[in-house]
């Protein structure tokens, strides 16, 4: 960024004579000279230290020489030797020499400076300012003015570290004057190159950048260029704006051969939460018209331990979100969320709003809801009459449809409450004995659905007792081993009406709910009847290994109709449950879980592999799930994906994201990125794939490139390189 930088360059042209400062003698090898601190008046001066291996003064000058250092404060000098003359107050030393600032984060090295006592004013010739270890200026001389700027001539600024053999950085800049500003932290440079290999490539008359140190600073972010199959190729130019010490805006133009856009960030700070937007404005050659979107986050401390949530998403478009990779969801929900969480008492409210961003738009939204919305207050006793504990809740849930059509555009209405009690107990050689009951009253009001009644009300009654003996010991190893075979028989009837299922039509069987009587997600289904259920748990606890297994079955006096095929609980035999996990200290982990029919045929089987070590990381997951009409799966799911990094030197790295359709036998999704990075330069190279071919989206290719220098290249620090 340009700044005029003249006011700075009069105040840098301005050096007052220092005053006379008494000189305080005390043994020959220490020496206390009297000194302004900065930010203190001259009635109240701090005494500067100077020590020496030998010291001599003549009365009128102090000569120190050998091992020399001057500590005024917390700035530091040290040099080798240094005479300070009484009638001018000044030090002339001869290097080499550092001084070191307050807080440590900047440091200059000369060959030969002439200061005044307090370190703020005076001139060094030869030297070389390094700021917060990452960024280097050299140059022919600098000044100091006022303890707050340094003015350099004839300099050379690079992040890169200089080697023998390659003593030409990969970049710098070249400025006939630089004037860095220790208040502000910022660093002006004028009539500024910027040479790439030692090839000028730009030129500015002036050039504004922020030190090191500076975490929020105004200016143009790292640019990245973009090649898209269906954009064309463009370049991304972020600028971020500082709206103060909350807030921040960052403006994101994005030109490109066959569209434009404007991408905006707005980021707001409060005392009680944090709001976040994201938007963007386009026209490109894969519409007619302007296209554009719109997200909102935020959470806030409304008082009275209430949170107060959001999560709003907008589109004008359903494929622009896919076009500029920037959301690939078949759903577009927006949320509002308010919760209070305490140790005895929980309460959760959330409206949605949903928008579907599939291929038959018009159908599916008039099947699926567009609003949803759920309430919910439990609260939990511990009576001293009573064994256990109790709980109660009270519930409501609404969901609302476009359509108006009958048995597809149906919406519902339902308030309900429940309450629970479960106790356990442990008797014998560790047998553990648990047991509990449930009690649900819900209240239902329908609309546009001829197949059930307006008003339902329904009661549900459950009971349940479960039986275990965890077995545990040690191994000559030191790891501990835990067995647990568990019985669980469940009782549990409705009684009143039919009603629609909205809340309940996916269900996922897995360890979690192995052992309750109802394994649907909502409210609209129960489990009825007498179930049985037997599992069996093992797990291992060692220093450098722990894995554990579970398998498991529930048995139905009568089929679960409600249930879908692919839920592995749709007959009187459930599928068998087998889950198992292990992790090693030598980085490697396993998490798998499958559901398999009496012909040991899987229904469901889901698998995450990853190895961790220090240079590379390798994850690969496997879905299956058989077809399902009940589900919306006309074929079954079955895809295969790696994502995986490696660091290939310590300064190249590799990145690979891969997805592949087995079951369509045609890969879905594939990505590769390509990343340099040393104190000196940040490269990064991204070439990814999508090969969806839907009515509303193409396959799409994108290559990404982006260059950013040294301590501007990226947050994280990576080890010194003197090239690539």
């Amino acid at each position: 960024m340009t700044q005029p930088v003249r006011s700075l360059r009069a105040r840098v042209a301005k050096r007052s004579r220092p005053m006379l400062r008494p000189l305080l003698l005390g043994a020959c090898s220490a020496v206390m000279i009297g000194a302004a601190v900065p930010g203190q008046g001259q009635d109240a001066p701090t005494a500067t230290a100077l020590l020496a291996d030998s010291v001599s003064f003549d009365g009128t000058q102090l000569i120190a020489s050998g091992s020399v250092e001057v500590i005024q404060g917390e700035t530091r000098l040290t040099a080798s030797r240094i005479i300070y003359d009484q009638s001018t107050g000044l030090l002339d030393i001869e290097g080499p020499l550092r001084l070191t600032s307050a807080d440590g984060n900047t440091v200059i090295l000369a060959s030969a400076a002439e200061l005044d006592d307090d370190l703020r004013r005076g001139l060094l010739t030869s030297a070389q300012l390094v700021i917060e270890r990452q960024l280097q200026l050299a140059a022919a001389r600098i000044d100091l003015v006022d303890g707050r700027y340094l003015r350099l001539e004839k300099t050379v600024a690079s992040t890169c570290e200089v080697c023998v053999n390659r003593p030409v950085p990969l970049w710098e800049i070249r400025a006939a004057e630089v004037i860095h500003d220790s208040e502000e932290r910022q660093i002006y440079f004028t009539n500024a190159h910027l040479r790439v290999m030692d090839v000028p490539v730009l030129w500015l008359p002036h050039l504004r950048v922020p030190d090191p140190s500076v975490d929020r600073n105004s200016g143009f972010l790292i640019p990245s260029i973009r090649s898209d199959s269906n954009l064309g190729t463009g370049i991304e130019i972020p600028y971020f704006l500082t709206l103060g010490d909350h807030r921040d805006l960052t403006v994101t133009p994005y030109l490109a051969s066959k569209a434009v856009s404007l991408g905006l960030r707005y980021r707001h700070a409060f005392s009680n939460g944090t709001l976040e937007l994201n938007g963007a404005v386009s026209k490109d050659d894969t519409y007619d018209g302007l296209r554009a979107y719109l997200f909102a986050e935020g959470t806030w401390d409304i008082g009275r331990d209430f949170t107060f949530g959001l999560d709003l998403r907008t589109t004008s478009n359903i494929a622009y979100l896919a076009d500029y990779g920037i959301y690939e969801g078949d759903d577009l929900p927006s949320t509002l969320t308010l919760t209070r969480y305490k140790a005895d008492e929980a309460f959760d409210a959330e409206l949605i709003f949903i928008r579907s961003l599939r291929d038959t738009q018009t159908a599916v939204s008039d099947t699926l809801p567009s609003i949803m919305a759920e309430v919910s207050y439990e609260t939990i006793y511990e009576p001293a009459s009573l064994p256990g504990r109790l709980s109660f809740g009270l519930t409501a849930s609404s969901s609302y449809r476009t359509s108006d059509t009958d048995m597809v555009g149906y919406d519902v209405l339902r308030i309900g409450g429940e309450s629970h009690w479960d106790a356990s107990t442990v008797f014998g050689p560790g047998v553990r004995l648990d047991g509990g009951a449930s009690l649900y009253v819900d209240a239902y009001t329908q609309k546009d659905n001829s197949a059930y009644d307006s008003s339902v009300l329904r009661v549900t009654g459950a009971a349940e007792t479960r039986l275990s003996w965890p077995l545990t010991r040690q191994t000559r190893t030191g790891a501990s081993q835990i067995l647990e075979p568990v019985m669980q028989l469940g009782w549990s009837r409705s009684e009143g009406g039919d009603i629609p299922n909205t809340d309940s039509g996916l269900v996922e069987f897995d360890e979690g709910n192995l052992l309750t009587l109802s394994r649907f997600p909502g409210a609209d289904r129960r489990e009825t009847g007498l179930t049985a259920t037997a599992g069996l748990r093992f797990s291992h606890y060692g220093e450098e290994t722990t894995y554990g297994l579970t398998f498991g079955r529930v048995l139905y006096l009568e089929d679960t109709l409600d249930y879908t095929a692919a839920s592995g609980l749709s007959d009187t035999q459930s599928d068998w449950l087998i889950g198992a996990s292990i992790r090693g200290d030598n980085g490697l982990s396993l998490s798998s879980r499958a559901l398999l029919d009496d012909s040991a045929s899987f229904t469901k089987w889901e698998t995450r592999l990853d190895l961790d070590r220090d240079r590379y990381s390798v994850g690969t997951t496997y879905s299956y799930v058989i077809a399902d009409a009940m589900e919306d799966r006309d074929t079954a799911l079955n895809e295969f994906g790696i994502d995986s990094s490696i660091q290939l030197t310590p300064t190249w790295s590799a990145d690979l994201d891969y997805l592949y359709d087995l079951a369509a036998d045609e890969t879905t999704r594939a990505g590769l990125g390509l990343t340099f990075q040393n104190d000196c330069a940040r490269i990064s190279l991204g070439l990814s794939r999508r090969f969806w071919d839907t009515d509303a989206l193409d396959p799409t290719t994108r290559f990404s490139f982006s260059v950013g220098f040294g301590a501007y290249a990226n947050e994280t620090k990576s080890k010194s390189s003197c090239a690539f």
